[in-house]
């Protein structure tokens, strides 16, 4: 959903503009005001545009400090505060005043600048005009600031809801910003109200980014989230640290103004990553990293707090354990305990962030350690290979993995767990220098990458489970060599019945019902022989017409069962006698021109196993007709070997240079075979069958038939 249209921009544009030229002049006249007011009306007691608490003239004096110094201090962080914010806001306003979430940014950014300091409080005192236009840019920055967070990083409401859901918190808190201590404004009424309202506020933006994060954002825009969150939490972490540390340690910090001074230091320093994260996301182009900072972000956070809570319990324990104040020796105890809990506590560290962040990529002796005790147990092929891609998938925190074999020529998916997406990263699996499968991986998120961990990991893992799914595939082969021989051994036994079947039909409805018809025929002409001798002549002409008829019918059938040239002129012969027959038709076909066959063969091949004389023989006459038919060739060149050596079988070439034909077509005439029927031939024998085109333009038909011997 659109939060608002082109059209209207260019009036966004101009209002931020006005916006931001009013806020930087507000804040720069504020300057001099708010110095003038710190000095006159807060050091010697507690004022409301100054939050922190006076120093008081006589510390001022013991410590050399005179107002005027104290007073700068304090108006330099703020200062230079609201510089850089402005600065920022004004930089991204340049650079990105053509996008919604441009103008949002750079004027969220120049409100806060001019607004998280108190040093716009000091106009506030000169004329209330200037108060409500400081109250504007307030509610006017807040309202930036809810809409860039629920819009960024594409300018558009996902999901649909949550633009009503983020027009309901600006209306309930905005209002009260322009008109303050009003029954309108959450603040001035029941604290418990305005925490709902905080904390809904909080819980939508996070639901909404991770929402948004999952389903609707680009590789580009998960990387700029990713800055922008990222430098909103530390600066809020790093707000909520010393406030925490401010309200544990109030009566000691407030006493010291130098320890308030610093304070105030690290809260203004901790807010300056948000500008700094917003600039990076919005304006590099080709974003670093930040998974890679946030893991050292998180490891050593945690590290910092474990340190100092080690630290304090041993000094604690310590001074009550020997019931002593010596405080050198207690630091000393407690530093050395710390020194030795360090190394190990950080490795524990480490390793739960990447293992939540990444996986087990750190550590690929456990993942292998790990599968090798489950393989020990006794696994079906299929489940060996499912438990492979599981531990890929598990160890690397991965939505999906899947695992393809090469069997039968192809590529065969034989497991799989998660939920598929798009997009997926290839690996080839190898044994012994040969390519048994290829495993598949989706990332962690659309769009993201494997790290070099990730890659180092998976190298080493798929080298050493290509064994695992070599000797799983090997069995798997088995299971279905052994289902093929079943299956043609059934197949066998069904063509033989068929054919058997076929060949009785053949003989019982055929020639049966004709040899019958010979007989009455001849029991006719036998009985007219002597009455009418003309009638017996007419009748016996179309007896010997009906006999060659017959004749013929049972030669097809014979030549069904096998060509009788074979028998007569052997496999070579049939093909010279079979390309006699097709150079005429290819004469009549193209009218004179004709195909002109070249057929280079050895005079005699060795005794041949029947089927593969058959096989040889049906497989180039459909070759040859298809070439004569389909290709438009003018030249078919066929070559027949037979190799005795590492391949023990029958080797026939036939290539054209007519218009090709893709590999992938089937050419399947009424009643002939077709290169389906080829290629079934072929593995029916266990030989090789391979089309292609040819480098001379035309088709090659490539076939090997194993001998047996």
């Amino acid at each position: 959903m659109e939060f608002l249209p082109e059209k209207k921009l260019p009036l966004l544009r101009v209002t931020v503009l006005v916006m931001t030229l009013l806020t930087a002049i507000l804040f720069i006249y504020s300057i001099p005001q708010y110095y003038q007011y710190i000095k006159s009306n807060c050091i010697a007691q507690s004022c409301t545009g100054f939050y922190n608490p006076a120093p008081g003239t006589n510390w001022l004096q013991n410590h050399g400090i005179s107002p005027a110094e104290y007073s700068f201090a304090y108006v330099s962080i703020y200062a230079v505060f609201g510089l850089v914010y402005i600065t920022a806001g004004t930089v991204l306003l340049w650079k990105k005043s053509s996008g919604l979430i441009g103008l949002l940014g750079s004027f969220m950014l120049i409100s806060l600048g001019g607004t998280f300091t108190p040093i716009m409080s000091g106009i506030k005192l000169i004329h209330p005009l200037l108060t409500y236009l400081v109250q504007v840019i307030e509610a006017g920055g807040m309202t930036a600031f809810i809409l860039f967070f629920f819009l960024f990083p594409n300018g558009k409401f996902a999901p649909r809801w949550s633009a009503y859901l983020c027009m309901t918190i600006i209306i309930l808190r905005v209002p009260g910003m322009l008109f303050p201590s009003t029954i309108i404004d959450l603040q001035h009424g029941p604290k418990l109200l305005f925490g709902i309202w905080f904390f809904i506020w909080i819980g939508s933006l996070i639901s909404v980014q991770i929402f948004r994060y999952k389903t609707v954002l680009t590789p580009l825009e998960k990387q700029q989230a990713k800055w922008v969150v990222y430098g909103v939490v530390m600066a809020l972490m790093g707000l909520m640290s010393v406030t925490i540390l401010f309200i544990f340690q109030e009566k000691s910090i407030s006493a010291q103004p130098y320890q308030v001074y610093a304070v105030e230091i690290g809260v203004h320093a901790f807010m300056l990553l948000i500008p700094l994260a917003i600039l990076i996301a919005m304006l590099k182009h080709r974003l670093w990293d930040i998974d890679i900072i946030v893991n050292r972000t998180l490891v050593y956070g945690i590290l910092t707090a474990c340190t100092v809570l080690f630290y304090v319990s041993a000094v604690w324990y310590t001074g009550l354990l020997f019931d002593t104040k010596n405080h050198t020796v207690i630091s000393f105890i407690g530093t050395g305990i710390v020194a030795v809990l360090y190394s190990p506590i950080k490795q524990h560290i480490q390793r739960f962030i990447n293992r939540r962040m990444y996986g087990e990529n750190d550590d690929p002796y456990s993942v292998l350690h790990r599968l090798s005790k489950e393989l020990e147990n006794p696994l079906d092929p299929e489940a060996v290979l499912k438990l492979v891609i599981r531990t890929i998938k598990d160890s690397l925190r991965l939505p999906y993995a899947s695992l393809s074999l090469h069997q039968n020529g192809g590529e065969v998916l034989a497991a799989e767990e998660g939920e598929f997406f798009d997009e997926c990263f290839s690996f080839s699996l190898y044994y012994r220098g040969e390519e048994i499968g290829a495993l598949r991986l989706s990332p962690r998120s659309p769009g993201e990458r494997f790290t070099t961990s990730d890659q180092k990991f998976l190298e080493m893992l798929i080298r050493q489970a290509s064994a695992v799914v070599q000797s799983a595939k090997a069995s798997i082969d088995l299971k279905m060599l052994a289902a093929n021989l079943q299956e043609s051994r059934e197949q066998l036994v069904l063509a033989r019945e068929e054919e058997r079947r076929e060949l009785r039909s053949n003989l019982h409805d055929g020639l049966a019902p004709k040899l019958a018809a010979l007989a009455l025929t001849a029991a006719a002409a036998e009985d007219l022989v002597e009455k009418n001798p003309a009638a017996t002549k007419e009748i016996l002409s179309e007896l010997q017409s009906t006999i060659r008829q017959t004749v013929s019918e049972i030669r097809g059938i014979v030549y069904d069962l096998r060509p009788p040239t074979l028998d007569e002129m052997g496999l070579i012969g049939a093909i010279h006698e079979r390309i006699k027959e097709l150079t005429l038709v290819s004469k009549r076909h193209e009218q004179g021109s004709g195909i002109h066959f070249c057929l280079h063969a050895p005079e005699k091949l060795p005794v041949l196993p029947a089927a593969v004389e058959v096989a040889a023989f049906r497989i180039m006459t459909e070759a040859l007709v298809n070439v004569v038919r389909h290709s438009k060739a003018t030249a078919c060149y066929i070559k027949i070997l037979f190799n005795e050596n590492q391949e023990h079988g029958l080797h026939m070439f036939i290539e054209d240079n007519g218009v090709g034909m893709s590999p992938k077509s089937k050419n399947r005439e009424k009643g002939g075979i077709g290169m389906e029927s080829m290629k079934q031939r072929t593995n029916e024998l266990g030989g090789k069958f391979l089309v292609e085109h040819s480098e001379k333009i035309g088709t090659k038909l490539t076939v090997f038939l194993p001998v047996n011997t």
